[in-house]
């Protein structure tokens, strides 16, 4: 008896078989993390510049403003005063301090300028800004000079007391509020950013260990199904993923989570450029 078979048609329920036989691990591992998926904000080109600033006309009016220009990247974009979605790329109604502006564009990629001030007539000052160098420390510093205005001056840092020192020090890299008070209660915010200094953290001695321990496990990121982390190409290629899905604790998907101090290495690691040393 002669059988005639359908060899597309075996083909096909071949395929379906060897679906149904993959490890489930396999399947899953790493799909919330694919690094490949993400558009590499290194190669944008987005832009912001300050094109104007105006002084407010005294310490308690709110008649300032700054204007700012971007360009590149992808349209529309998503204009940032102090953090917060503004409706345009002007923003006025300010009072005198330290603003930090931003734009963000379609793709998502952000750039921002810090420490941009707002003066008032008859109220005058100026930040010497410390960097924090340590990882997994804090000893950035902020000096404030005023000048004009109406002293004494008090001063206070995010959630402190209001002193007579004007220098703070001990402060982690970021944003943080200083507020100046002078003798007639007139108050002040200022918006500082204390710059990152580079920490020196290490690929062979704090990076790597991390990758060959947490994210290089079967079947994720060990060069079977995603790229090995352990090589260092590799991990630079995709420095600011990685720590963007580190921070987000989305990676590792499996094993020991890192710990907060890992993940601040490598968040340190990339910030310094993603060196191999």
């Amino acid at each position: 008896m002669l059988f005639l078979f359908n060899t597309c048609s075996m083909k096909a329920s071949m395929k379906k078989l060897f679906f149904l036989f993959v490890p489930f691990s396999v399947l899953i591992a790493c799909v919330n993390h694919d690094l490949n998926k993400t558009f590499d904000c290194s190669l944008s080109d987005l832009t912001l510049d300050v094109s104007a600033i105006a002084a407010a006309t005294s310490c308690s009016t709110t008649d300032g403003s700054i204007s700012v220009i971007a360009s590149g990247g992808k349209q529309p974009y998503v204009y940032l005063l102090n953090n917060i979605a503004q409706p345009s790329n002007e923003f006025t109604g300010l009072h005198a301090g330290i603003y930090s502006v931003g734009v963000t564009d379609a793709n998502g990629c952000d750039t921002l300028l810090s420490n941009i001030m707002v003066m008032a007539k008859d109220f005058s000052f100026t930040t010497i800004l410390g960097e924090d160098n340590l990882c997994l420390g804090n000893n950035g510093s902020v000096t404030v000079e005023v000048s004009e205005g109406n002293p004494p001056y008090q001063y206070k840092i995010d959630n402190g007391e209001f002193t007579e020192s004007n220098i703070f020090t001990g402060l982690s890299n970021g944003n943080h509020v200083i507020e100046v008070r002078d003798n007639i209660a007139c108050t002040i915010s200022l918006n500082v950013t204390v710059p990152r200094g580079t920490t020196g953290t290490s690929w062979s001695s704090d990076i790597q260990p991390i990758m060959e321990k947490s994210c290089a496990l079967s079947g994720c990121h060990n060069g079977t199904t995603r790229l090995d982390l352990r090589i260092y190409s590799n991990a630079k290629k995709h420095a600011a993923e990685i720590k963007t899905l580190t921070r987000n604790r989305s990676m590792p998907f499996d094993g020991t989570p890192l710990t907060q101090n890992q993940i601040e290495l490598i968040s340190c690691w990339v910030d310094d450029g993603a060196e191999e040393n």
